[in-house]
């Protein structure tokens, strides 16, 4: 079948229509025509696989990573960079329109990130057997086929080093892939790093680390912190398991971050993005209100927001569902100087409406995962007095079904979006929200 494509998907993918049925192709870009074969049919939509694109479009590039056609991580990655930021402007003003009618004027350029290669702080990455070697690597999207991947150039140059040293030490010391009737092996190895320094997780099943194997896992260069996670649970999306093991080296990861001294644990939460992630901690400084009694910011994580923002009020409470994750923010608090931030262990939504029942909560910060806001939380901000809501959000999906609940008490006043993970379909965005 032949195409033309007349928009972008929300992964990323070129869309095109057939008998007025919307048609997704991987790999095709806005204005191209293509010869696809159709893959999957049902009544809402199609799917189908690039076989030839016949009029390429002038936005289209040769990606710099040979993974990139069958990885599925950066695919963006065929277009060059000030359009990818356009289209995921569009993107943003498309997705808001359709959940909450926002207005699309308030939906600002996409600011664009410095470095857009080398710029991921953290790799997460799954392990499997090929030719009889552990590797690490990839699983496309939406199945179980598994892609070897010898070099990501999305991840920082020293982050990828430490991986391919951290996999032969692994396959020096005989370690297989993790094997679920056993219970035993390897299943991901997760790596994060500041300024060449490195903090290594192996996450594996009932295994014990040999001596030799963690006395030269920390020989490799910038390894200065080494953990396990036990982790033998089959079905969950979680890449950690509920038992962490200090190895050896520091149990925290220092960085150095806009004139803050921060600490991270393995499972807490920090932006992949550091650059960028000063870019956008800056705006939401910029856009919470002078002269506060009271923030509170929920899903807190290691605390660096409510800290950036320490000198807009005269309290600020963090909440984060993590243990290790509300250690790290109350003792970066204290090494900050910052007495008047703390941080609490407890579910965002309860804890909230403990708050707002207890206290007149100037401004909220909001920063969720990818599911947004939940039922318990809306309803809270909807009972509450809370005078602004700084939303930052990584999905324009679940950002926009969460503004059709609030716009019946609150006025959407700003919407700046940050460009994140470029090569990436994924779009960051903060959003300034004011009591009605």
């Amino acid at each position: 079948m032949k195409l033309k494509i007349i928009k972008t998907g929300i992964n990323g993918e070129g869309i095109a229509y057939a008998d007025r049925v919307p048609v997704f192709v991987p790999g095709a870009l806005v204005g191209e025509e293509v010869d696809v074969t159709i893959t999957e049919r049902n009544r809402r939509f199609w799917r189908a696989s690039l076989n030839h694109v016949m009029v390429k479009s002038r936005q289209r590039v040769r990606p710099v990573c040979r993974y990139q056609a069958k990885c599925g991580g950066c695919p963006l990655m065929i277009t060059r960079y000030e359009d990818q930021l356009k289209a995921k402007q569009e993107l943003l003003k498309q997705t808001l329109i359709k959940y909450a009618q926002v207005d699309p004027r308030l939906v600002e350029a996409v600011r664009p990130s410095a470095q857009t290669l080398a710029y991921r702080n953290q790799c997460k990455m799954p392990c499997t057997m090929v030719d009889g070697k552990l590797m690490s690597g990839m699983y496309l999207p939406n199945s179980n086929y598994f892609q070897e991947v010898e070099h990501c150039p999305v991840h920082e140059t020293g982050l990828e080093r430490v991986r391919v040293a951290v996999t032969k030490v692994l396959n020096d010391y005989e370690l297989r892939a993790y094997d679920y009737h056993s219970k035993h092996g390897i299943r991901s190895i997760i790596i994060r790093g500041f300024a060449q320094d490195y903090q290594v997780c192996i996450v594996s099943g009932e295994d014990e680390l040999s001596e030799g194997c963690i006395e030269a896992l920390m020989g490799i260069a910038g390894v200065r912190s080494l953990w396990q996670s036990c982790h033998t649970v089959k079905k969950t999306t979680d890449m950690f398991g509920a038992k962490m093991i200090h190895l050896a080296g520091k149990r925290q990861l220092s960085v150095e971050f806009d004139g803050l001294r921060l600490e991270l644990s393995p499972r807490s939460f920090f932006q992949l993005n550091t650059e960028q992630a000063k870019q956008l901690y800056r705006c939401v400084a910029e856009l919470v209100p002078h002269h506060n009694d009271l923030i509170v910011e929920a899903y807190s994580g290691i605390g660096a927001i409510s800290l950036y923002v320490r000198d807009k009020a005269k309290r600020i409470i963090g909440v984060e569902s993590i243990k290790d994750a509300v250690v790290n923010a109350n003792a970066n608090a204290k090494r900050n100087h910052a007495e008047h931030v703390s941080f609490l262990c407890a579910d965002a939504a309860d804890k909230c409406v403990y708050l707002a029942k207890k206290y007149q909560i100037d401004t909220l910060i909001v920063d969720p995962p990818r599911s947004g806001l939940d039922d318990a939380m809306l309803a809270c901000l909807l009972r509450s007095k809370i005078k602004n809501i700084i939303y930052i959000s990584c999905n324009p999906a679940t950002l926009g079904k969460n503004l059709a609940v609030l716009r019946e008490r609150y006025t959407v006043r700003r919407i700046v979006p940050f460009d994140m993970f470029p090569q990436t379909q994924h779009v960051e965005s903060v959003v300034l929200i004011e009591k009605k």
